[in-house]
This record gives C-alpha cells, sequence and structure tokens, in this order.
C-alpha cells in the first residue's frame, strides 16, 4: 500500500506556511477579508504540525523507540492543551481576545496528523 503524507511532510508544509504567514501579515494583502482570517488561524495549523514533526523527531532520537500511536495522541493532547492555555493567557494578561477559531484550527491539525499517523502506522498497531 502507497504511504499517505508523512508526519515530516507536515512538519516541512508547517514550517513554510508558518513563515509565510509571518511575511504576508506585513503587506497589503492582510486588508482583505478572507486572507486576513486565513493569516490568523495558519499558524496554529503550522505549529501544530511543526510542534507534532519535532517532538517524534526528538523523539525518536533520544528513547530510540518507534513513535506509536499512544504517542501521537498524548503529544496532540499536549499540544491542543498548551494551545488553549496560550490563548487563555493572551486574554487575561495581554489584552488579547480569545479566538476560539484558532482552538478549532489547532484541534483541526492535530486531527489531520492522527489520520495521517494512523493510516501510515496501521499495519504496526494491528501487530500489538
Amino acid at each position: 500500500m502507497k504511504k499517505f503524507l508523512t508526519t515530516k511532510t507536515l512538519g516541512v508544509i508547517g514550517a513554510i506556511s508558518w513563515t509565510g504567514t509571518i511575511i504576508l501579515r506585513e503587506t497589503t494583502l492582510n486588508s482583505i477579508q478572507v486572507l486576513n482570517f486565513i493569516l490568523g488561524i495558519a499558524p496554529n495549523i503550522a505549529a501544530a504540525w511543526l510542534f507534532t514533526f519535532s517532538i517524534e523527531i526528538i523523539y525518536s532520537a533520544l528513547l530510540k523507540r518507534k513513535f506509536k500511536i499512544k504517542d501521537a495522541l498524548a503529544i496532540s493532547m499536549t499540544i491542543w492543551l498548551l494551545s488553549l492555555g496560550s490563548e487563555i493567557i493572551h486574554d487575561l494578561f495581554l489584552n488579547s481576545p480569545f479566538d476560539i477559531n484558532d482552538i478549532i484550527a489547532t484541534a483541526f491539525a492535530l486531527i489531520i496528523f492522527l489520520i495521517i499517523f494512523y493510516l501510515n502506522n496501521k499495519d504496526l498497531n494491528s501487530e500489538v
């Protein structure tokens, strides 16, 4: 069976889109309503994919173990909780409104990551 997108691909997409978002936010494209919305949620999607990729690489390199679905679920929940905490901190202390779209975008990105991770590793999971 042909492999689907890998975590590495999502990590690269995350890094590129995060960089692109930072660059595009400083242009006049930010005044277009639809692009403003996309540029608002893109860092959350990009960060979720980049952080899952980074943690998987660090986990595999340091512990010399295969990254399993339980690990992916734990990391995804941790990243989601950290993004929720970030929104709460921004709301309470940094005078930035709580943005539910950021939380939804992060959850959406992590669900995509988990689906791709499961599809790439379901043969390994059936052996356990």
